[in-house]
């Protein structure tokens, strides 16, 4: 009981270091966008990262590729996260605000909970799902009460985009339990990472010919750097290894951490000042998360 509860414990370690991770990409990639076009930053960030994790799997000594009858499976969970997901990600957050932005992704938890329980695969208890609900309040009280970051009518094909990219991570993290059990965290998410790559990067030829790649600065490649390195390949695999350690709901959840990094990060980045209201948001996220943290869903019965 003591080595699971320290388990769990360095499972939150290793997703909150993830999250801030994200939450200071999120500002990151807006300044990005002045030297980018985001879907050519989005598709060379794809390529140094699935070299990356392939080059890890070859070091650990791990097959490169995935059983044949399970491929099929493999290319729809890498068309989820690692091709549908990014495109519409990128393009959304290029059509919206960022407060919008950020609180449309906090309702991946929200999709995580309709997709586990339509599969099966998990079943929450009431503790679980007011956890859930509160962290969201939180996340929407730290976006709607920001100075003219939420504009809903104007934007409305980049929030339906967020909507979209938020299911698909959503609905990935769903789908990974599946294939988890198998190959584990590292493999499946090197698999799916080179697969959605190597379907993406056609679709992204275009804007690869068009962007002026001698004007891009030092500091455009070092966050390009970041963004590749750590906030997909590190925290990539820290994503997968928890929803295989401690559950979908569990995992998804922290995502709404990432909303209030996001705002430190804009304001020591971007010079975006909170206010008192989006600061009264911050303490709802964390006890919400503690609550999903602290609560086991409830078990599925065998059939």
């Amino acid at each position: 009981m003591i080595v699971a509860a320290r388990k769990t414990y360095l499972v939150d370690f290793l997703l909150f270091t993830a999250v801030v991770i994200w939450g200071f990409n999120f500002a990151l990639m807006k300044l990005l966008y002045r030297y980018f076009h985001p879907i050519a930053f989005n598709s060379v960030r794809f390529i140094i990262c699935s070299i990356t994790m392939l080059a890890i799997l070859r070091c650990r000594g791990e097959k490169l590729l995935p059983d044949r009858e399970d491929l099929p499976r493999v290319i729809w969970l890498a068309l989820l996260a690692n091709t549908f997901y990014p495109f519409l990600f990128v393009i959304g957050l290029a059509r919206t605000q960022a407060g919008t932005a950020a609180l449309l992704m906090a309702l991946t938890p929200v999709f995580a909970f309709m997709i586990g329980v339509a599969m099966g695969k998990e079943r929450f208890g009431g503790g679980v799902l007011a956890g859930i609900c509160l962290s969201i309040t939180g996340a929407a009280t730290i976006v709607l009460f920001g100075t003219g970051e939420v504009s809903l009518m104007d934007s409305w094909t980049g929030d339906l985009l967020m909507i979209a990219a938020a299911m698909c991570w959503a609905w990935q993290s769903a789908e990974s339990t599946r294939l988890l059990p198998k190959y584990g965290p590292i493999r499946l998410t090197v698999y799916s990472m080179v697969i959605g790559t190597l379907i993406m990067l056609p679709l992204s030829i275009p804007w690869l010919l068009a962007q002026d790649w001698p004007s891009i600065p030092p500091v455009g490649w070092l966050g390009m750097a970041y963004s590749a390195l750590l906030s997909i390949t590190y925290a990539y695999f820290v994503w997968a290894y928890a929803i295989n350690t401690v559950g979908v709901a569990h995992t998804s959840v922290f995502n709404n951490v990432t909303p209030i990094i996001a705002l430190f990060a804009g304001w020591l980045v971007l010079a975006e000042k909170p206010t008192l209201m989006q600061l009264a948001g911050v303490p709802l996220v964390l006890i919400g998360v503690f609550i999903v943290r602290s609560r086991r869903p409830a078990p599925v019965p065998d059939e």
